[in-house]
């Protein structure tokens, strides 16, 4: 190997990823042994034939080696591919110089045992191996795991001969395998490395790299031409790479009873291909294991997950809303299940799929389905073309003409993602509401108790459940409320407001702001964005329950909610405030900002440290923490400023109250609340200058002034007859 050429060869994919501003992502690939490793990897693309070889390359600093087809071994080109380390599928020593290097160690060793590449990405029938190829269709290729297998038995072998001085047969070994004495061979056994490549955003499309090579060469073959379609999109385009490198398989683990035999045979010089008989059944499984867990560690995106939903609905018309609930809640299920690959967009802010206001994560997918004709959109509906769906295309035009039949097939090999949204997709409208609901609910507390077992500090920390979010739900109700509670604090402190909105036949769901309920700590950690994101979780639980949701808090709850009731495309009947904190009292709160970077800069010349807590005074000790930090300080000012800018833009109508001596919050945020509100809003001052009011002493007045504002906004009775459970379709 030439390896000027093949470091040249690395440097010029990273500049080309830099350049072309492509995510790559890698995993698993760090914590992998120096040993003798075959690679099996999914074949999609071309450049994957230089692309993995120099990310292994990278780790280990060892020469890696890969097989390329014939027909591109011509001219310069051959020269180089030589010159790198790809050797051609019909290279006379092909298989002996596996082998030796498998013994060795002296170089790794990437394969594609798809044997070409998969455009479809067919490859499972009937629950079982079968690639889609240009010229057949039929399992993968078992040569790969055969010379590793062999590799391990020729080893041995070697070492017994040279410890018997059979001189004759270790001189086979050095003619044949290239090893001059047993020293050279790897004290560490063969491992067998699955990798999988999953690419985002899949479009094929017109681009730079297809145009010029139709300007400088007239008449391209239409194999190719379609391949730079696809290709130059992928480079050129939105779109990334991920590359995981799963657990190792350990090749000695896969010689079975036929191991004693192939030994001996390997051992008879000119008969050893007869080892292949003895090796074939071992080589199958191996090649199952390896490549079953390639596809199975593909990374689910939303494309996968609307895709397939196309592909598995039972209804020709699907209403753009419960389609949009269904990949929601299939994605928060895979998300539940842990040990699935997914998309770092599935991994937060997935309630944001709902939203059609502004562009969202499906936007692309949904244009992509439209313009290949599998589904069109009519009277808020997607009406879907069977037809189209399942239209059988030519090898080389599908990823062409049918884009979304490729995505949804590489799902179709991850049985746990394939069920949950065949489920997701054909559930009845009531029962995916309620399922929906009780996932985001779900997955709210497991965040919660895995903050709580992190953060955890005996004698600061308060008992699990004071800081749980809760759901309190009214069968049949048609109005929900989502509950906010104060900076420092936690649900417990508005269980009691809670409770008494409850009581009127409303369902109320009382969130937990991250970093709080757990220590002090946590709350260097998040951001008022976080707390955002809280917040459209808990509307959307209310959402798939209830008709109409009214949200409100305590304290910077009330900040919260307003901005939440602000941001286009959420739906909100009702706002309330209570002691909202855009102005307050403390004299230093302006200079929150300056004294933060103050103190960093401080931290930086290591005079003091930055992020230590500061003693807080609080009117519920029992429940508020006791320190704070000025990192959390600076996300409860931004979220002020946030606030103040977005209030203009809330329109539904708006309770506003305020103590008229608050201890905490100037008075006048009332006023500055009524103000800049642009919708109807109503004000009431509460006597007194206690700020949590929604404990003890005159929070019944509260709670009267919340009550009637619900009851106001409730354009019908607020409790209902529930209706009947529904009948669970098959899937």
């Amino acid at each position: 190997m030439h390896l000027r050429l093949y470091k040249a060869t690395g440097a010029a994919i990273t500049a080309v990823t830099r350049l072309f501003g492509i995510e790559l992502r890698v995993s698993g690939l760090e914590t992998l042994p120096n040993r003798p490793v075959l690679f099996l990897v999914n074949h999609f693309t071309r450049f994957e034939t230089f692309l993995v070889p120099y990310l292994i390359y990278r780790r280990f600093r060892v020469p890696v080696r890969t097989l390329a087809t014939h027909q591109i071994f011509r001219g310069r080109f051959a020269r180089y591919l030589h010159a790198v380390g790809v050797i051609s599928t019909r290279d006379p020593r092909r298989n002996r110089t596996i082998i030796g290097d498998l013994m060795t160690g002296r170089a790794k060793w990437v394969i594609y045992p798809e044997g070409g590449l998969v455009k479809t990405k067919e490859t499972v029938r009937r629950g079982k191996l079968h690639v889609r190829r240009a010229d057949r269709t039929a399992p993968p290729h078992t040569g790969a795991a055969v010379l590793a297998l062999k590799a391990e038995l020729l080893k041995e072998r070697y070492r017994h001969a040279a410890a018997a001085g059979n001189a004759e047969r270790t001189g086979y070994y050095r003619t044949q395998y290239d090893i001059e004495q047993p020293g050279d061979l790897h004290p560490d056994g063969t491992i067998v490395v699955p990798v999988n490549l999953t690419y985002t955003r899949l479009r094929s499309e017109d681009n730079l790299i297809h145009r010029l090579a139709r300007r400088l060469q007239r008449g391209l073959h239409p194999h190719l031409e379609e391949e730079l379609r696809v290709e130059g999109s992928l480079l050129l385009g939105e779109s990334a790479v991920s590359a995981h490198f799963g657990t190792p398989i350990e090749v000695h683990d896969h010689l079975d009873r036929g191991r004693a035999l192939a030994r001996q045979l390997v051992g008879w010089f000119r008969r050893e291909r007869r080892a292949d008989l003895f090796l074939r059944r071992q080589a199958k499984r191996l090649t199952a294991r390896t490549m079953w867990t390639v596809y199975r560690n593909t990374e689910i995106n939303f494309d996968h997950l609307f895709c397939y939903a196309l592909r598995v609905a039972r209804q020709r018309e699907l209403p753009v809303d419960e389609l949009r609930q269904a990949i929601l809640l299939a994605a928060l299920e895979l998300r539940e299940q842990g040990d699935l690959r997914l998309h770092p967009r599935l991994r937060h802010g997935l309630v944001d799929i709902l939203r059609t206001d502004q562009p969202g994560p499906l936007d692309d997918v949904i244009d992509l389905a439209t313009r290949e004709g599998v589904m069109s959109r009519q009277n808020g509906s997607y009406l879907l073309d069977r037809q189209a769906l399942r239209a059988d295309h030519d090898f080389h035009d599908v990823r062409l003409k049918k884009m979304v039949q490729v995505i949804a097939n590489e799902v179709e090999p991850i049985k746990p993602a394939a069920r949950a949204i065949e489920r997701a997709v054909n559930l009845r409208r009531n029962q995916r509401r309620t399922k929906l609901a009780e996932t985001i609910v779900r997955g709210d507390l497991a965040r919660y108790a895995r903050a709580y077992e992190r953060w955890h500090e005996p004698g600061v920390s308060r008992p699990f459940d004071v800081g749980a979010p809760f759901l309190l739900e009214t069968p049949g109700a048609r109005t929900g409320v989502l509950l906010a509670h104060g900076y420092l604090a936690c649900p417990e402190e508005v269980r009691t407001l809670a409770e008494a909105i409850h009581a009127a036949g409303v369902t109320v769901y009382a969130v937990r702001l991250d970093g709080h309920g757990t220590a002090p700590r946590e709350l260097t950690t998040v951001s008022w964005r976080d707390w955002m994101a809280t917040m459209r979780r808990g509307h959307a639980v209310l959402r798939t329950r209830c008709d109409r949701c009214i949200v409100g808090g305590f304290s910077f709850g009330s900040l919260l909610a307003a901005i939440l009731a602000a941001e286009p495309g959420v739906e909100v009947d009702g706002l309330f405030t209570i002691n909202a904190p855009l102005t307050l009292r403390h004299p230093l709160a302006p200079l929150i900002g300056t004294v933060f970077h103050c103190n960093r800069l401080l931290a930086r010349l290591h005079r003091r440290d930055a992020a230590g807590p500061r003693r807080n005074a609080s009117e519920s000790p029992d429940l508020n923490y006791q320190t704070d930090y000025l990192h959390s300080l600076r996300e409860l000012r931004r979220a002020i400023a946030a606030c103040r800018r977005t209030l203009s833009h809330v329109t539904a109508p708006a309770l506003i109250l305020q103590s008229e001596a608050d201890s905490v919050v100037a008075p006048s945020s009332a006023t500055e609340l009524l103000r800049r509100l642009g919708g109807p809003a109503t004000m009431r001052w509460l006597p007194g200058r206690r700020h949590v009011v929604v404990r003890g002493p005159g929070s019944e007045l509260v709670f009267a002034h919340v009550l009637a504002h619900v009851e106001r906004l409730a354009a019908s009775p607020l409790k209902v007859e529930a209706e009947p459970p529904a009948v669970v379709a098959p899937v």
